[in-house]
C-alpha cells in the first residue's frame, strides 16, 4: 500500500530542476493546478475503491505523515488543497481526515505553516463529521491549543488564530455541528473550576461557559449550602446529603459551571452532623463508608479533631462539669463517636492524637485535658491488647502538652463521678506501662512525677479487701485495671454481686406467683457512665452469660430488677454494640428462646420494645425477620402467614397476660370501625404511652380528618397528654410559652386564631435548635440517650409539627400562614401554581428582563428584594431536600395532572425545570420511574410552550437542560417517548435536540464563519462550504 501511494504522490509533485533552483520564481496558472490536483484525485480514487475498508484510516495517516515530510511549503500546500478536493468530491470521508490531521505529532504551534494549512482546512471539511468526532476533534484541538506557551513573538500570533477559529466554529450553536453540553464537557475538563482557559481562547472559552450557568443554576438547589437535615428524620438517610469522601464536596452531576459554593467543601454540614447524638449511621450514609471494609477518611479525621479542639475550648469557659451541662454531655457523645470510628478504622487514632498535639499546642487549653484523656481512654483500654504500643504512644506527647506541672497534681474527690475523668491520665499509663511488661518493650515510660499521687491511690486501693458503692473507687479500679485480669477481678465482681444479688433474698412481683432474686436497685448511670468501654464490655458480657445460664437451668425465678434495669441502661451505650444489642439480637435472644425459658423471653422482649428508644432500624429488621419466624413457627423461610403465626405462637406458648386492671382502660374493638373513639379513651391509658410526643403526632396526623372540626378535642388531648408530664418535664420542654398562655386555655365558643407573629416565633424557636452554634437552645438540655427523640432537632421537628397540628385552625391556613416564614407540604403544590399563573410568569410585560434573575433565590434575598418567585422555588426546594423518595414521589404526578396544562410561557417552563431539576439525580437513584415519566414531562411541556409562544429567547438553556438530562439520568430511555415530541418542534428547537434522536435534518450545515481580515493569510480560492447533511445521531 505504501509502496502505490508514494508512487501517486510523487509523481504529482515532482519538480523540473530549474524549479526547485528558482523556488518561488516559478508561478503555475490556475489551469495547471487544477489539472494536477484532477491527476492526482483520479488516481487516488482508483487506489481508495479497491483498497479494504479495514486500510482506510491506516491510508489517511499514510497520506499525512506524507505531507508533513514535506519541505517546500509549495509542496505542502497543493497536498493540503488534494486533501480538501478529496472530501468535497466525497473520496475521502472528513472525520478520518480531521482525526488523522490533528492528532499528528508533526502539527506543533512552532510550524506555523502546518498549524494554518491544518486548522484552515478542518475549519473547512469538519461540518461533515459526525457530532461525536466533533467532540473528540474538539478535545483534541484544546489539547494542542494548550501546548502553546503564555509568551509568544508577535509575529506568529495571526497564524496562531485558525486554530481558535475552529473552536469558534465548533463552539457555534447556531452552526450546531454537536450538543453544546458535550462542548462545555469537554472545555470545563481542561479547564475546570477555578482554573483560566488558555489565552488564545480567553474570551471565547470564558463566554461559552457562562452561558451554561442558567443550566447550572436550574439543576441547583437554592441555598443548598445553608441546608442542614434533621438526623434520624425519615428524609435524612438518603441521597440529599451525600458528599464526596475525599474532598467533602457535594457530588455535583456533570461539567457545568455550579455557583463557587457549591465546589467549596461542606465541612460545616459534615461538623454539624457529627455534633448530633445518634448520627454516626447518617455520617457514614453521607461519606459511603462501609464497616465492612475497613478505609482510613482523612476529611472525616479533621473534623473529628476539630470537634475535639471546640469542646477544649468549650470547657475553658464551663465552671462545672457533672451537672447535665451542654459540655458534659458534648463529651460523652465525642467519646461514643470517636471509639466507633477509630474502631472500624475509618479514623487513625495515632494521625488523630498528633493532629491534636498540632491543634493545641500554643493554645493554653487546660481546663479540659481530663475529658480529653478519658475520651482517649475509651479506646485505648479497649484496643491495646491487640494493637502495637506504638500506635498508643503520641499520647504521651499530649500528656507533655496538657499536664505542664512540676508538682504531684492532688487526688480528687472521688465521691464526685468527675473524678473518674481525673484519674483518666494515669489510668492511660497504666495500661500503656502494662502493654510495655507484656510485650518485654524497651519503651517502658516510668509514671510521670504529676501523677504520683493518683497511681499511688489506685494501688493503696487495690489492697482494700472490701469496696463499697458509696464512691468512683470501684470504677476507677475497673478502669485501670481492666486489661490486668488479677486486679479486675475484684472491683468488677462487686459490681455482678450488686446486681445478682446474693441469691438468699427473694421479692415478689406483680403477677401470678412471680418470685425474683431480691437485687432492686440498678447500677446508676453516674456510675456506668464512669466506666470505660472495655470494663462497660465485662460487665454487660457478665449479665448476657448470668441469664443463659438461668435459662437453661429453667428456673422458675424471674430476672432481677436490678439485673434487667442495669442490662437496659447498658445496651443505650452505641460504643459497646458488639456485646450491646447486637449480642442482645443474635445471641440472647436466641439461646434464651431454645431454652424455652418463655418468662425471660417475655421480659427480654418487653426491655427491647419499651427501654430502647433508639436502636438502629437494621437491628428491629432483624430480629422481626431472622430470629422471630425462626423462633415462634419454626420455619426457615418467611411464608405468607408469618406475622398471624408469630402472633398466635406468642399467645399460646407465653404464659403472662395484660392485668385486669390494665385490660379494663383498653379501648374496645370499635377502635378498628371507628377510629377516633380511641381518643377519648386516652386520658385512661396516658400512663401506658411511653413516647406521647409521638403518639400525639401520629393521632393528629392520621386522624387529621376526623380531629378537623373538633377543635375543643384536639386541644383536650394535647393538654391530657403533655399536662400529665409537667412534674417530671423540665419547663418549656415542648410546647411554646404563647400556647401554653392562649391555645390550652381557649373557650370554645372563642379558639384562639394566632397571628404571623406567633407562626413567626414557633418557626425561629425550630430554627435556633438546628443552627449550628446556637448555645444555649431554646429547649432544656436532656440525656438524649433516654430521650423519647434521638436529639435536639428530631425532638424540636416533633413538638413543633404537634403544636401546629393542635391549633384551633384549618390545616390549609396554618400552611399558608406558614409559607410566610417557612414551607410546609400539605399547600405547596397549590402555592406553586399560584406562582406559576401569576403575571411576573405569564406576561411578557410584567417582568422584562433575564428570568434567571427572578428565580434567584440568594441575589433577591441580599437585595432585600423579595420575589414570590424565588422565595417559593427556595421553600419547595428546602422541603423536597429534606424529603424522602416516597413523598418525592408525588412530583410525576403533580407534573401532567396540574402543571402541563397550565404551562404555555417560556418563563413557567424555566421555572418547573428549575423547580425539579435538582431533584434528577434522586430520582434516578432511588425511583428510576418516575425519573421516565418526568423525563417525557418535561418534553410534553416543551411542546405546549412551543406552540403557544410566537418567539422563544432563551432556546440555548433549555436545550442544555434537556441535554444534560439525557446525559446523565435518562440515556436513551426516553427516547422513542420523545422522538414524536421533537419533531414537532419548530425549526430551531429540532436543529438542536436533533441529536437525541434519530432526525436527520436535510438542511445543509451552514458556512463556517470566514476569518476577519487580521493579516491571516487569505483563504484560497478552492476553499468552499463543504454542503453535507446532517449526520444521523448514534
Amino acid at each position: 500500500m505504501e509502496s502505490q501511494l508514494q508512487s501517486i504522490f510523487e509523481e504529482v509533485v515532482k519538480t523540473e530542476i530549474i524549479e526547485e533552483a528558482f523556488a518561488g520564481m516559478f508561478m503555475d496558472t490556475p489551469d495547471d493546478e487544477r489539472t494536477k490536483l484532477l491527476s492526482c484525485l483520479g488516481a487516488f480514487r482508483q487506489f481508495w475503491s479497491d483498497l479494504p475498508q479495514d486500510s482506510h484510516e491506516q491510508c489517511v495517516q499514510w497520506i499525512v505523515r506524507f505531507i508533513h515530510g514535506q519541505h517546500s511549503p509549495k509542496r505542502i500546500s497543493f497536498l493540503y488543497d488534494c486533501l480538501a478536493m478529496a472530501v468535497e468530491t466525497a473520496v475521502l470521508p472528513p472525520k478520518m481526515v480531521c482525526e488523522a490531521l490533528v492528532n499528528s505529532d508533526a502539527l506543533e504551534w512552532e510550524k506555523t505553516q502546518l498549524w494554518v494549512l491544518t486548522f484552515k482546512l478542518v475549519l473547512k471539511i469538519i461540518g461533515g463529521v459526525d457530532y461525536k468526532g466533533v467532540r473528540d476533534l474538539l478535545k483534541v484541538i484544546l489539547e494542542k491549543i494548550h501546548t502553546i506557551p503564555n509568551t509568544v513573538s508577535s509575529a506568529v500570533v495571526q497564524q496562531l488564530l485558525a486554530a481558535r477559529e475552529v473552536v469558534a466554529y465548533i463552539l457555534d450553536r447556531n452552526a450546531c455541528l454537536l450538543p453544546a453540553y458535550l462542548a462545555v464537557t469537554e472545555i470545563r475538563k481542561l479547564y475546570p473550576e477555578g482554573k483560566l482557559p488558555h489565552w488564545l481562547l480567553a474570551n471565547l472559552v470564558s463566554d461559552f461557559m457562562d452561558s451554561f450557568r442558567p443550566t447550572a443554576r436550574i439543576n441547583s438547589i437554592c441555598g443548598r449550602c445553608s441546608l442542614l437535615p434533621v438526623v434520624n428524620n425519615s428524609g435524612a438517610i438518603c441521597n440529599s446529603w451525600k458528599l464526596d469522601p475525599l474532598t467533602l464536596c457535594f457530588p455535583l452531576k456533570g461539567h457545568l459551571p455550579y455557583d463557587k459554593d457549591l465546589f467549596e467543601p461542606q465541612t460545616a454540614l459534615l461538623r454539624y452532623v457529627l455534633e448530633q447524638p445518634y448520627s454516626r449511621d447518617m455520617v457514614c450514609n453521607m461519606l459511603g463508608l462501609n464497616k465492612a471494609h475497613k478505609q482510613r477518611c482523612p476529611v472525616l479525621e479533621d473534623q473529628l479533631v476539630d470537634l475535639v479542639v471546640y469542646a477544649m475550648e468549650r470547657s475553658e469557659t464551663e465552671e462545672k462539669f457533672d451537672d447535665g451541662g451542654t459540655s458534659q454531655l458534648l463529651w460523652q457523645h465525642l467519646s461514643s463517636q470517636l471509639i466507633f470510628f477509630v474502631l472500624f478504622q475509618f479514623a487513625s487514632f495515632p494521625h488523630m492524637v498528633l493532629s491534636l498535639h498540632q491543634k493545641l499546642a500554643g493554645r493554653g487549653l487546660i481546663k479540659g485535658r481530663d475529658h480529653l484523656m478519658w475520651v482517649l481512654l475509651q479506646f485505648i483500654s479497649g484496643s491495646i491488647q491487640k494493637n502495637a504500643l506504638a500506635d498508643f504512644l503520641p499520647v504521651m506527647k499530649l500528656f507533655d502538652l496538657l499536664y505542664p506541672e512540676k508538682e504531684c497534681i492532688p487526688v480528687p474527690d472521688i465521691t464526685k463521678p468527675q473524678s473518674t475523668h481525673s484519674f483518666a491520665m494515669t489510668c492511660i499509663w497504666i495500661h500503656l506501662n502494662r502493654k510495655a511488661q507484656n510485650d518485654n518493650s524497651k519503651l517502658q515510660i516510668p509514671i510521670p512525677h504529676s501523677l504520683k499521687l493518683h497511681h499511688e491511690f489506685l494501688q493503696q486501693s487495690l489492697r482494700s479487701k472490701s469496696l463499697q458503692m458509696n464512691d468512683y473507687k470501684i470504677a476507677l479500679l475497673c478502669n485501670a485495671y481492666s486489661t490486668n485480669s488479677e486486679c479486675f477481678t475484684l472491683p468488677m465482681g462487686v459490681l455482678v454481686e450488686t446486681i445478682y444479688g446474693n441469691g438468699n433474698v427473694k421479692i415478689s412481683l406483680p403477677g401470678t406467683n412471680c418470685i425474683a432474686s431480691g437485687s432492686t436497685t440498678p447500677l446508676p448511670m453516674n456510675l456506668l457512665d464512669s466506666l470505660t468501654v472495655h470494663a462497660k464490655m465485662s460487665l454487660i458480657h457478665s449479665i448476657a452469660t448470668r441469664v443463659i445460664k438461668l435459662a437453661h437451668t429453667k428456673s422458675s425465678q424471674a430476672l432481677a430488677p436490678a439485673l434487667v434495669e442495669t442490662y437496659s441502661r447498658l445496651l443505650v451505650y452505641m460504643e459497646i454494640e458488639s456485646l450491646g444489642i447486637k449480642g442482645f439480637i443474635s445471641q440472647l435472644l436466641p439461646t434464651v428462646f431454645k431454652s424455652h425459658s418463655w418468662g425471660i423471653l417475655h421480659t427480654l422482649l418487653e426491655m427491647f420494645s419499651y427501654r430502647m428508644h433508639h436502636i438502629q432500624p437494621h437491628y428491629r429488621v432483624q430480629l422481626l425477620t431472622t430470629h422471630v419466624t425462626d423462633f415462634f413457627t419454626g420455619s426457615d423461610s418467611i411464608q405468607g402467614t408469618w406475622c398471624k403465626d408469630i402472633l398466635q405462637t406468642i399467645i399460646n406458648f407465653t404464659p403472662h397476660n395484660w392485668a385486669l386492671h390494665t385490660l379494663s382502660c383498653f379501648p374496645a374493638p370499635l377502635q378498628v370501625e371507628y377510629p377516633i373513639n380511641f381518643v377519648f379513651l386516652v386520658v385512661n391509658l396516658i400512663f401506658f404511652v411511653d413516647r406521647p410526643v409521638t403518639y400525639l403526632y401520629n393521632t393528629l396526623h392520621y386522624y387529621e380528618v376526623h380531629l378537623r372540626d373538633r377543635t375543643n378535642l384536639k386541644r383536650k388531648l394535647v393538654h391530657s397528654i403533655i399536662g400529665s408530664l409537667k412534674d417530671n418535664r423540665p419547663q418549656g420542654w415542648c410546647l411554646s410559652e404563647t400556647y401554653l398562655k392562649y391555645g390550652m386555655n381557649a373557650r370554645e365558643d372563642n379558639p384562639w386564631i394566632p397571628d404571623d407573629t406567633y407562626y413567626c416565633k414557633l418557626i425561629g424557636r425550630l430554627v435556633d435548635n438546628i443552627l449550628f452554634g446556637k448555645s444555649p437552645g431554646p429547649f432544656p438540655n436532656c440525656d438524649w440517650r433516654f430521650n423519647e427523640f434521638p436529639n435536639p432537632a428530631a425532638h424540636a421537628l416533633h413538638v413543633t409539627c404537634v403544636e401546629l397540628m393542635a391549633l384551633a385552625v384549618p390545616g390549609k391556613d396554618v400552611g399558608n400562614a406558614l409559607l410566610n416564614v417557612e414551607p410546609y407540604w400539605i399547600v405547596l403544590h397549590d402555592r406553586i401554581v399560584n406562582v406559576l399563573q401569576s403575571p411576573s410568569l405569564t406576561s411578557e410585560t410584567e417582568w422584562v428582563g433575564y428570568p434567571f434573575q427572578l428565580f434567584d433565590f440568594t441575589a433577591c434575598h441580599k437585595s432585600y428584594s423579595e420575589m414570590s418567585c424565588s422565595y417559593t422555588l427556595a421553600l419547595a426546594h428546602a422541603v423536597w431536600h429534606h424529603s424522602s423518595i416516597g413523598q418525592l414521589s408525588l412530583i410525576p404526578k403533580f407534573l401532567p395532572e396540574v402543571l402541563i396544562p397550565i404551562v404555555k410561557t417560556e418563563y413557567q417552563l424555566l421555572y418547573v425545570y428549575h423547580l425539579i431539576g435538582p431533584f434528577l439525580q434522586r430520582f434516578q437513584q432511588e425511583r428510576t420511574r418516575c425519573m421516565i415519566e418526568i423525563g417525557v414531562a418535561f418534553y410534553e411541556m416543551l411542546l405546549n410552550v412551543d406552540q403557544c409562544s410566537d418567539h422563544l429567547n432563551f432556546i440555548e438553556p433549555i436545550c442544555d437542560f434537556l441535554y444534560h438530562m439525557k446525559y446523565m439520568f435518562t440515556g436513551d430511555s426516553i427516547k422513542e417517548q420523545v422522538e414524536k415530541i421533537i419533531f414537532n418542534l419548530r425549526p430551531a428547537l429540532k436543529l438542536r435536540l436533533r441529536f437525541i434522536t434519530h432526525i436527520s435534518m436535510q438542511e445543509p450545515v451552514p458556512a463556517p464563519p470566514q476569518p476577519v481580515n487580521n493579516g491571516s493569510p487569505a483563504p484560497q480560492n478552492s476553499q468552499v462550504p463543504v454542503n453535507v447533511s446532517m449526520p444521523v445521531a448514534q
